[in-house]
Protein backbone atom coordinates (compact mmCIF):
# COMPACT_ATOMS: atom_id res chain seq x y z
CA UNK A 1 0.00 0.00 0.00
CA UNK A 2 0.89 3.68 -1.20
CA UNK A 3 1.71 5.75 2.01
CA UNK A 4 2.95 8.81 0.87
CA UNK A 5 -0.42 10.21 -1.14
CA UNK A 6 -0.79 13.72 -1.09
CA UNK A 7 -3.73 16.11 -1.82
CA UNK A 8 -3.96 19.27 -3.44
CA UNK A 9 -7.78 21.77 -3.14
CA UNK A 10 -8.38 23.91 -6.01
CA UNK A 11 -11.73 26.07 -6.84
CA UNK A 12 -10.40 27.62 -9.88
CA UNK A 13 -8.63 26.33 -13.42
CA UNK A 14 -5.01 26.32 -13.83
CA UNK A 15 -1.82 24.52 -12.65
CA UNK A 16 -2.00 22.17 -9.54
CA UNK A 17 0.82 19.98 -9.14
CA UNK A 18 4.04 21.47 -11.14
CA UNK A 19 6.06 17.80 -11.10
CA UNK A 20 5.65 14.21 -12.50
CA UNK A 21 3.15 12.31 -10.68
CA UNK A 22 0.32 10.14 -10.44
CA UNK A 23 -3.28 10.94 -10.37
CA UNK A 24 -4.60 8.19 -7.57
CA UNK A 25 -8.14 9.65 -6.70
CA UNK A 26 -10.19 13.09 -7.73
CA UNK A 27 -13.27 14.65 -6.59
CA UNK A 28 -15.05 16.98 -8.02
CA UNK A 29 -17.86 19.03 -6.11
CA UNK A 30 -21.60 19.79 -7.57
CA UNK A 31 -21.80 22.62 -9.72
CA UNK A 32 -23.13 25.31 -8.53
CA UNK A 33 -24.88 26.92 -11.32
CA UNK A 34 -25.34 24.78 -14.33
CA UNK A 35 -23.91 21.42 -14.94
CA UNK A 36 -19.97 21.95 -16.00
CA UNK A 37 -17.30 20.41 -17.84
CA UNK A 38 -14.60 19.57 -15.66
CA UNK A 39 -11.05 17.38 -15.95
CA UNK A 40 -7.28 17.49 -15.75
CA UNK A 41 -4.31 17.79 -18.40
CA UNK A 42 -0.63 16.93 -18.61
CA UNK A 43 1.29 20.32 -18.64
CA UNK A 44 2.84 19.60 -21.52
CA UNK A 45 1.68 21.93 -24.64
CA UNK A 46 2.21 22.43 -28.24
CA UNK A 47 1.61 25.88 -29.67
CA UNK A 48 -0.30 26.31 -32.98
CA UNK A 49 -2.90 28.11 -34.69
CA UNK A 50 -6.19 27.90 -36.28
CA UNK A 51 -8.81 28.65 -38.89
CA UNK A 52 -12.50 28.75 -38.07
CA UNK A 53 -14.97 28.02 -39.94
CA UNK A 54 -18.54 28.06 -39.19
CA UNK A 55 -18.77 25.52 -36.27
CA UNK A 56 -15.83 23.62 -37.51
CA UNK A 57 -12.05 24.83 -35.83
CA UNK A 58 -9.47 23.24 -37.71
CA UNK A 59 -5.80 23.37 -35.71
CA UNK A 60 -2.29 22.86 -36.84
CA UNK A 61 -0.16 21.75 -34.35
CA UNK A 62 2.92 19.73 -35.27
CA UNK A 63 2.89 16.47 -33.98
CA UNK A 64 0.06 16.73 -32.31
CA UNK A 65 -0.41 12.74 -31.68
CA UNK A 66 -4.03 12.88 -31.71
CA UNK A 67 -6.85 10.25 -33.00
CA UNK A 68 -10.38 10.74 -33.88
CA UNK A 69 -12.28 10.93 -30.89
CA UNK A 70 -9.47 11.85 -28.36
CA UNK A 71 -10.50 14.29 -25.77
CA UNK A 72 -7.93 17.30 -26.28
CA UNK A 73 -7.73 21.05 -23.99
CA UNK A 74 -7.74 23.71 -26.08
CA UNK A 75 -6.90 27.29 -24.65
CA UNK A 76 -6.98 30.17 -27.37
CA UNK A 77 -9.63 33.10 -27.91
CA UNK A 78 -12.75 30.94 -27.92
CA UNK A 79 -13.55 28.96 -25.78
CA UNK A 80 -11.28 27.74 -23.83
CA UNK A 81 -12.38 23.54 -22.96
CA UNK A 82 -11.94 20.21 -23.81
CA UNK A 83 -13.30 19.25 -27.31
CA UNK A 84 -13.37 15.93 -28.87
CA UNK A 85 -11.07 15.54 -32.15
CA UNK A 86 -13.39 14.93 -35.12
CA UNK A 87 -10.80 14.57 -37.69
CA UNK A 88 -7.42 14.03 -38.30
CA UNK A 89 -5.85 15.22 -41.51
CA UNK A 90 -2.37 14.38 -40.62
CA UNK A 91 0.25 14.17 -38.17
CA UNK A 92 -0.32 18.09 -37.85
CA UNK A 93 -3.77 19.13 -38.53
CA UNK A 94 -7.07 18.20 -37.12
CA UNK A 95 -10.51 19.49 -36.41
CA UNK A 96 -12.87 20.06 -33.75
CA UNK A 97 -16.76 21.32 -33.41
CA UNK A 98 -17.58 24.21 -32.03
CA UNK A 99 -19.96 26.56 -31.06
CA UNK A 100 -18.16 29.49 -30.82
CA UNK A 101 -18.66 32.53 -33.53
CA UNK A 102 -15.76 34.16 -31.87
CA UNK A 103 -12.08 34.81 -33.91
CA UNK A 104 -11.66 33.56 -37.31
CA UNK A 105 -8.14 32.49 -36.89
CA UNK A 106 -5.63 32.41 -34.43
CA UNK A 107 -2.84 30.90 -31.73
CA UNK A 108 -3.95 28.18 -29.75
CA UNK A 109 -2.38 26.34 -26.94
CA UNK A 110 -2.95 22.37 -27.58
CA UNK A 111 -2.63 20.13 -24.71
CA UNK A 112 -2.65 16.73 -26.00
CA UNK A 113 -2.53 14.66 -22.60
CA UNK A 114 -6.14 14.47 -21.55
CA UNK A 115 -5.70 12.49 -18.03
CA UNK A 116 -9.45 12.53 -17.28
CA UNK A 117 -12.57 14.64 -18.19
CA UNK A 118 -15.82 14.46 -16.66
CA UNK A 119 -19.17 16.59 -16.58
CA UNK A 120 -21.20 17.46 -13.32
CA UNK A 121 -24.25 18.34 -12.53
CA UNK A 122 -26.26 21.11 -10.14
CA UNK A 123 -26.96 17.81 -7.70
CA UNK A 124 -24.08 15.20 -7.49
CA UNK A 125 -20.23 15.29 -6.83
CA UNK A 126 -17.86 13.31 -8.73
CA UNK A 127 -15.39 10.85 -6.75
CA UNK A 128 -13.34 8.29 -8.35
CA UNK A 129 -10.15 6.07 -7.12
CA UNK A 130 -8.11 5.44 -9.28
CA UNK A 131 -6.95 1.94 -9.13
CA UNK A 132 -3.60 0.10 -9.56
CA UNK A 133 -0.48 2.69 -9.95
CA UNK A 134 -2.89 5.66 -10.99
CA UNK A 135 -3.28 7.64 -14.13
CA UNK A 136 0.76 9.32 -14.78
CA UNK A 137 1.42 13.06 -15.36
CA UNK A 138 4.54 12.87 -16.76
CA UNK A 139 5.19 16.91 -16.63
CA UNK A 140 2.41 18.06 -14.41
CA UNK A 141 -0.94 18.35 -13.76
CA UNK A 142 -3.45 21.40 -14.86
CA UNK A 143 -6.98 21.28 -13.44
CA UNK A 144 -10.32 23.06 -15.52
CA UNK A 145 -13.31 23.56 -13.38
CA UNK A 146 -16.34 24.79 -14.59
CA UNK A 147 -19.57 26.44 -12.89
CA UNK A 148 -17.67 27.16 -9.71
CA UNK A 149 -16.77 23.25 -9.31
CA UNK A 150 -14.69 22.21 -6.45
CA UNK A 151 -11.95 19.95 -6.74
CA UNK A 152 -9.29 17.44 -4.55
CA UNK A 153 -7.04 15.64 -6.53
CA UNK A 154 -4.92 12.89 -4.66
CA UNK A 155 -1.64 12.21 -5.93
CA UNK A 156 1.85 10.49 -5.38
Amino acid sequence: MQTDVKSKYATASGLLIPFRTRIKAFFFGAATTSAGTVGMYDTASIAGTYARATTTATVTAVNHQLEVGDSVFLDWDLTDDFYTVATVTNANTFTVTVADTGGTSGNVTVYNDVLVVTTVSTGNDVFNIIPGEGVLARNGVRIYLESSVPATVYYG
